[in-house]
């Protein structure tokens, strides 16, 4: 290789002037790309970082699907019987608590209402009478017992001359005559029996008054008696009006106009304003949750919007406890299935109307309870 190394261009043969020989190029050398491997570690930094504080994120929250709204649902029925006059609602409206939904004819219940009235009178005059004899028992009474006092008198008068005609009737004496003796005592007799008698009507004096009385007793019972039938009279001609039993929309109206309703009849239902939130949440997911945690709920019915709310409180048995046919463990195979238990959660007092009137119990939402303090 040197040799050929060596020799010169005149030693070489005469190949033609488009033949260029062309020298050994020289490799260059390889460097490593180290914007590249920068690039892509901070890359990974910013994913990791952003992974890290997603799931310390995560961490503090525990969250469940199997949730639901639920709200008060008042059944509205009718307590008396009747024929319905006026319907004054339909579905779906909002009404006030107190308002009137249906009126039915109150003929029948005004004609209770004027005999109860005229039987009130009557007890009322019942009373009076009674009050009159006992005045006229009094005074009978008040007679005798001046009667008797006077006879009293005449007794004690006949007695003191009766012990003088003794003295004066008898031998040592003899100013008397056995006839005026006689008399003397014939007279304290008649009247001793005179003060046995009047002291007999005073007796059936007290007792009339006593009796009057006894009946006074009777007549406020029978004036009460007929006072209650009266305000229980005007409570069902105030019940022919059916008035909701609180503030909400109507649902599930089965009553028209000329329909006969019986007492305890369903004729609708009024949905509370109020709405809360029932979380059944995994027993393993409770350990951390506390009563007041912020929540964040989302309802499907609402796409977008985020409601937020506090726990209220913790049901004190599980779902399956309440159920019809609650498990029994006891009995049988044991397979261990987690249990849920109810939460439940408010929603702020002061969500938009517009809002809350979307919220309806038994829709259906995803609930994220705060676990970090």
């Amino acid at each position: 290789m040197n040799t050929v190394a060596n020799l010169s261009t005149a030693d070489l043969p005469d190949i033609g002037p488009d033949i260029v020989i062309a020298s050994p190029a020289r490799s260059p050398s390889r460097r490593i790309p180290w914007k590249k491997i920068l690039l892509g570690a901070a890359v990974f930094a910013l994913v990791a970082a952003a992974a890290g504080r997603y799931f310390y994120y995560a961490a503090g929250f525990e969250s469940t699907d199997d949730s639901f709204l639920e709200g008060n649902v008042h059944p509205v029925s009718s307590r008396v019987n009747g024929t319905v006059a006026h319907v004054l609602v339909d579905d779906n409206v909002h009404v006030e608590a107190g308002q009137p939904l249906v009126e039915l004819d109150p003929a029948d219940l005004d004609l209770a209402v004027q005999a109860s009235v005229a039987d009130l009178a009557q007890a009322q005059a019942n009373a009076d009478q009674v009050i009159a004899q006992i005045s006229r028992a009094k005074a009978d009474s008040e007679a005798a017992a001046a009667r008797v006092a006077q006879n009293a008198a005449q007794v004690i008068r006949a007695s003191l001359d009766f012990k003088r005609m003794e003295v004066l009737a008898s031998e040592k004496v003899g100013a008397a005559s056995q006839q005026d003796f006689e008399l003397a005592r014939a007279t304290l007799d008649s009247a001793r029996a005179a003060q046995q008698s009047l002291e007999a009507e005073l007796a059936a004096a007290k007792a009339s008054a006593a009796a009057a009385q006894a009946q006074q007793s009777v007549a406020q019972a029978q004036i009460q008696k007929a006072e209650a039938a009266l305000a229980t009279a005007k409570l069902q001609v105030g019940y022919t009006i059916i008035r909701a039993p609180s503030a909400g929309h109507v649902a599930k109206k089965s009553v028209e106009v000329g329909q006969r309703l019986q007492t305890g009849q369903p004729v609708m239902s009024v949905v509370s304003d109020q709405v809360w939130v029932v979380a059944n949440f995994k027993e393993s997911q409770l350990a951390h949750l506390r009563r007041g945690a912020p929540v964040e709920i989302s309802v499907d019915a609402i796409e977008g919007r985020t409601f937020h709310g506090t726990v209220d409180s913790f049901s004190p048995g599980t779902g399956a406890k309440f159920s019809l046919l609650p498990p029994d463990n006891a009995t049988g195979n044991f397979t261990k299935v987690v249990q849920r238990v109810p939460v439940k959660i408010l929603l702020p007092a002061d969500m938009p109307a517009a809002e809350a009137a979307r919220l309806a119990p038994g829709l259906s939402a995803f609930v994220k309870i705060a676990i970090r303090n």
